[in-house]
C-alpha cells in the first residue's frame, strides 16, 4: 500500500515530496534532493513501524507521522490505521476518531457527562464534603471559623461594627443559652458573640469552630429572651453537626470539579473565608437543625412556639431587603414553623 507525503528532515522548513510505501512492519520511502554541484541524489529510508508515533486523527487535518529520527511524515491520507499492523493502539485510537467524528456518539457523550456531572455534585459532593468535615481536626476548623470572624469584623468591608447592647443584656442571654445547653446535656462547644450590623440587619449564624454570631437588630426585633434562646438553639445545631465547614467544603470542591469541567479558575471563590461567607444551608442541614432546637426548646422547658413568632417576625422584616441567614434558602417558613405550633409539652 502506498500513500504520498510531505517529509520534514528537521533541517530545512521545506518539505520534501515523497510517496511511502507500507510494507509489512516498515514505512520505506525515498528523499531526492539536489547537491551543491547540482547532482541529483536520493536516500533510501526505511523505519519500522512499531518505532514511529502514529498521531490520531484530529477532524480532517493532515495526518502526522513522528520518525524515529525526530523527523516528521504529514499525509492527507486519513486511513492509515486500516493498513498499519494490528495492535491495540490503533484500535483504540480508531474508537476514539470515530466518536470524535460522529455527532450521535458526541451527543450522548455530552448528555452522559453533564448528567454524571449533577449526579455528582448533587449526591456526592455532600456525602465527600460531609465526611471530610467530620475528619477536619478542631483546631483548623476553629481557625477557619476564627478567619472568618475576623473578615466580616474589618472595618473596610462594613459587616459589623462592636454591640452596642448592654453588658447586662448580653450576660442574660449568655445565662440563658448556658441554662439550655445545661438541662438538655446536649450542646456542642461554642463561642457567643454579639455584634451590630446595619447591614446584615436582624440575624444569626455559626460560623466554623463553634463562632455563634447574634446581631443587636435580631436581639431588639425579639419580644423575649425565649425568642432568642430559640433562634440560638437553631445555631447550635449547625455548630454541632459542623454544617458550616460542611458546607464551605462542598462549595470548594463543587468549584473544583466546575473548573475542571469548564477550565475557568474564576469560578470559584477565592477562599474558604469568602466562601463561608455567601453560603447558605441546605433543605436538610435546615431541617435537622429545626429538629434539634426543638428537642433542645422541649427539654429547657422554653415555648417552642418561641421559635415560630421570630421566624415569622424575621421574614417580614426582610420584605425587599437582605435575607437573614436562618430564612434564607430554606425549607418554606410556614412549613417549618408548623411542628414547634403544634408541639405540647408539659414542664413540672
Amino acid at each position: 500500500m502506498q500513500f504520498e507525503a510531505d517529509y520534514f528532515d528537521g533541517i530545512s522548513p521545506r518539505a520534501k515530496r515523497v510517496l511511502v510505501t507500507i510494507d509489512n512492519a516498515y514505512f520505506i520511502f525515498t528523499v531526492s534532493s539536489i547537491s551543491g554541484d547540482g547532482d541529483m541524489t536520493s536516500q533510501n529510508l526505511q523505519f519500522l513501524i512499531d518505532d514511529c508515533h502514529v498521531q490520531a486523527k484530529l477532524g480532517s487535518g493532515k495526518r502526522l507521522i513522528d520518525l524515529p529520527d525526530d523527523n516528521r511524515l504529514e499525509t492527507d491520507f486519513q486511513h492509515l490505521e486500516a493498513h498499519l499492523p494490528k495492535n491495540t493502539n490503533n484500535a483504540f485510537w480508531r474508537a476514539v476518531h470515530y466518536a470524535e467524528t460522529h455527532k450521535s456518539v458526541i451527543a450522548i457523550a455530552f448528555i452522559g457527562i453533564v448528567s454524571a456531572s449533577l449526579l455528582l455534585l448533587q449526591y456526592g459532593v455532600p456525602t465527600l464534603a460531609k465526611y471530610a468535615a467530620m475528619a477536619t481536626p478542631p483546631s483548623i476548623e476553629n481557625d477557619l471559623g476564627k478567619q472568618a470572624l475576623a473578615t466580616l469584623d474589618h472595618e473596610k468591608l462594613g459587616y459589623f461594627i462592636a454591640s452596642e447592647l448592654p453588658v447586662s443584656k448580653q450576660q442574660a442571654i449568655q445565662n440563658a443559652l448556658t441554662a439550655l445547653c445545661k438541662k438538655t446535656g446536649n450542646c456542642p462547644d461554642y463561642q457567643l458573640h454579639f455584634r451590630k450590623s446595619p447591614t446584615i440587619g436582624a440575624n444569626a449564624f455559626a460560623l466554623p469552630g463553634g463562632y455563634v454570631i447574634i446581631t443587636d437588630e435580631l436581639v431588639a426585633l425579639a419580644k423575649n429572651d425565649d425568642e432568642i434562646i430559640a433562634v440560638l438553639a437553631h445555631e447550635l445545631a449547625h455548630v454541632k453537626g459542623r454544617h458550616a465547614l460542611r458546607q464551605a467544603l462542598q462549595g470548594t470542591i463543587s468549584g473544583l470539579i466546575i473548573i475542571a469541567i469548564t477550565g475557568d479558575v474564576s469560578s470559584i471563590a477565592a477562599g474558604l473565608p469568602v466562601l463561608i461567607l455567601n453560603m447558605s444551608y441546605t433543605r436538610e442541614l435546615e431541617v435537622d437543625a429545626d429538629n434539634y432546637a426543638l428537642q433542645s426548646l422541649k427539654a429547657a422547658c422554653i415555648p417552642t412556639k418561641s421559635f415560630a413568632t421570630l421566624l415569622l417576625r424575621l421574614e417580614t422584616s426582610h420584605d425587599g431587603a437582605s435575607v437573614p441567614e436562618i430564612v434564607s434558602s430554606h425549607p418554606d417558613t410556614k412549613a417549618r414553623i408548623m411542628p414547634f405550633l403544634k408541639s405540647h409539652h408539659h414542664c413540672a
